[in-house]
């Protein structure tokens, strides 16, 4: 039998789809973790089951539970859709739920701060380029302001008492649930559903608003426990300590550490995937679990994340500890029984393979994948929420890079967020399809685990490969070249008339305006690129630090681009760019997907103030024009 590589399988439509949702899920409810925790702290000490019971304090649960909790999740969720914009508008939406009502409004946020969000964007994209100038400010803000106001009244209205109704129904069924003793077997649809990397949508949009209203009526909920609770894979784990072999056997100390003690779950799914009978050793432990939970009358204040040991005992109730390690060592114990049969089924005639010399894994043959242009400089880890399991991968990839002698940048992130200048993305094999489908223009690679994948070596193979080359000198990127640029397409992206050195720019509309102008001139975009320009900086800033702004059009105005070509802006004085001064402006219009490695190029090529300092002294368009081409290049 092969060992431990197991080739990459396509996702199916639904599971990404499902997966999908889940990360979306994810990123309304991660930005605000601290102040979950923080409720969950107050309420653990200072309720009246608490360890200090204070009455005063105790005064703040109610608020954090149904105001601020759910405003926090609807501001992230029309942050998600637009931006500032659209998270002010996702507020005063969920704002107009939490009044009034006697439940925790987190499914009903979930809802309205997306479509606050989606509201705004659409009014704005439907007035785009019929303001007049000078009025922009005011459109804005009385147009945030109205839309939002409206959509604040009729969510406190119409739509609070449905989500109430929604709410309470679902709450209720799930004490009749329990009151009948039949919670356990939700564990036959959980825990398979949690290895598939679907444990943030379950715990953070099904089970976690739920037990929310169980804490207001009895100060715990064993709902908390059901997703984060440690022992489930611990016991998996243990069993391919004791009885598994190969590399996955030697994984297994270090992978025990990260999951037991960080809360990082998701390290021990592949161990599962790569034997799925396991997923009954998986649904025994919740089983057990639960019941154990129920015997002992124990859960949580709120969800432990992450879900390590820690977590668990910070957010047990006082006189409640014995219960939360007998559902963590009951839970363990089981799982790890039943693991046993099967892991030992599984290695019953394992022979260790040798490897191949191929230098990558088949894991990594990647069909349709993307390409890598030049050196590698930055490589992302991605994962469906950005945080934890990510998080350590990256970690540990750095330490692999520097240890072949590369200083590599590697940054972890959610599959939405990859970064535009990403050379590399890494995921685990069950989300790459997910990461291409986010970003089918990079370059991807998978691995089999979160903790120290042998896939590892087939991404330092494919740095040497790449980063080891001769570079031509003209070519080079780490610092300004003056050399003439062999660009033989150069005149016609960059001509000389496209770099402007002036005092007289005062804002960052009016440098807009004259980047527009120089495009339209040159026949590289219609003047509706300007609109396209203005949408963008609504959508994220395009000043990205160090004095430089890259302003360029959303993607809604890529028709507009008649030619790719480039406008460089060069203000002494400075401006004022949102809340920064920028001194150089470079204006991008381009076809297709070349903007994003231009992108990446100039960000790279300018990624200290030094350096942009030292391009704007040159105060010569000629020396400008080389030194830019040569980035472009």
């Amino acid at each position: 039998m092969e060992n431990t590589q197991v080739n990459t399988k396509k996702s199916s439509g639904f599971q990404a789809r499902f997966q999908k949702f889940g990360g979306y899920l994810s990123r309304m409810v991660i930005p605000s973790i601290g102040a979950f925790i923080a409720f969950g702290l107050i309420t653990a000490i200072f309720l009246e089951t608490g360890w200090y019971p204070n009455e005063r304090i105790a005064q703040l649960i109610d608020p954090l539970l149904k105001s601020l909790l759910p405003i926090l999740i609807g501001y992230s969720g029309g942050e998600l859709v637009y931006g500032k914009r659209g998270a002010v508008a996702g507020a005063l939406a969920t704002f107009g739920l939490t009044v009034g009502s006697d439940v925790a409004m987190f499914l009903g946020a979930m809802i309205v701060g997306p479509l606050g969000g989606w509201i705004i964007k659409k009014f704005d994209q439907a007035i785009d380029g019929k303001v007049r100038e000078g009025f922009e400010m005011i459109v804005d803000n009385f147009s945030l302001g109205i839309i939002g106001g409206i959509f604040c009244i009729l969510s406190f209205l119409f739509i609070e008492p449905i989500m109430e109704t929604i709410t309470s129904g679902l709450a209720s069924g799930v004490i009749w649930v329990m009151d009948h003793k039949l919670l356990p077997l939700s564990a036959i649809f959980i825990e398979p559903a949690r290895v598939l990397f679907l444990n943030n949508v379950i715990d953070h949009g099904i089970l976690a608003p739920i037990g929310l209203e169980q804490v207001a009526s009895q100060g715990f909920s064993p709902l908390f426990m059901i997703i984060p609770n440690p022992g489930i894979g611990l016991g998996i784990l243990l069993a391919y300590w004791f009885f598994g072999k190969g590399e996955m056997k030697e994984a297994v100390p270090g992978a025990i550490i990260i999951h037991f003690f960080g809360g990082i779950h998701e390290i021990f799914f592949p161990y599962v995937l790569a034997n799925p009978l396991l997923i009954l050793a998986d649904i025994a432990g919740g089983i057990a679990a639960i019941i154990t939970m129920q015997i002992t009358n124990y859960g949580p204040v709120y969800t432990p994340s992450p879900g390590s040991i820690i977590s668990v005992l910070a957010l047990t109730q006082k006189g409640k500890y014995i219960g939360a390690i007998l559902t963590v060592g009951v839970s363990a114990l089981v799982t790890f029984l039943v693991a046993s049969i099967f892991v030992k089924r599984y290695y019953r005639g394992y022979v260790e393979e040798t490897p191949s010399g191929a230098s990558v894994s088949n894991i990594n043959k990647i069909e349709n994948n993307g390409i890598i242009d030049g050196q590698i400089k930055k490589i992302v880890v991605a994962c469906d929420a950005g945080m934890g399991s990510s998080a350590m991968s990256a970690s540990s990839l750095r330490k692999k890079l520097k240890e072949a002698g590369y200083n590599i940048e590697v940054v972890h992130t959610a599959l939405q967020n990859i970064p535009n200048d990403a050379d590399i993305v890494v995921t685990h094999k069950e989300l790459t399809n997910l990461a291409m489908k986010a970003k089918p223009e990079k370059y991807h690679m998978s691995i089999s685990s979160y903790i120290n994948p042998p896939e590892f070596a087939d991404v330092v193979s494919v740095v040497r490969e790449n980063n080891d080359k001769d570079i031509d000198p003209n070519h080079a990127t780490e610092s300004i070249s003056y050399e003439s640029s062999k660009n033989k397409n150069s005149s016609k992206v960059l001509p000389l008339e496209n770099i402007v050195i002036t005092n007289d720019i005062k804002t960052r509309e009016q440098a807009l305006e004259v980047i527009n102008e120089h495009f339209v001139n040159g026949g590289y975009t219609t003047p509706r690129y300007l609109a396209g320009m203005i949408a963008k900086e609504k959508e994220f800033n395009t000043n990205i630090g160090n004095g430089l702004a890259i302003p360029h059009g959303s993607f809604e105005y890529k028709d507009e681009i008649l030619k790719t070509g480039l406008v460089i802006l060069v203000c002494k004085n400075g401006i004022r760019w949102n809340d920064e001064e920028v001194k150089l402006i470079i204006g991008i219009a381009s076809k297709g997907d070349e903007h994003l490695e231009i992108l990446s190029k100039l960000a790279t090529e300018f990624e200290t103030q030094e350096k942009v300092d030292e391009f704007i002294s040159l105060d010569d368009k000629y020396k400008m024009k080389n030194a830019l081409e040569s980035v472009e290049n």
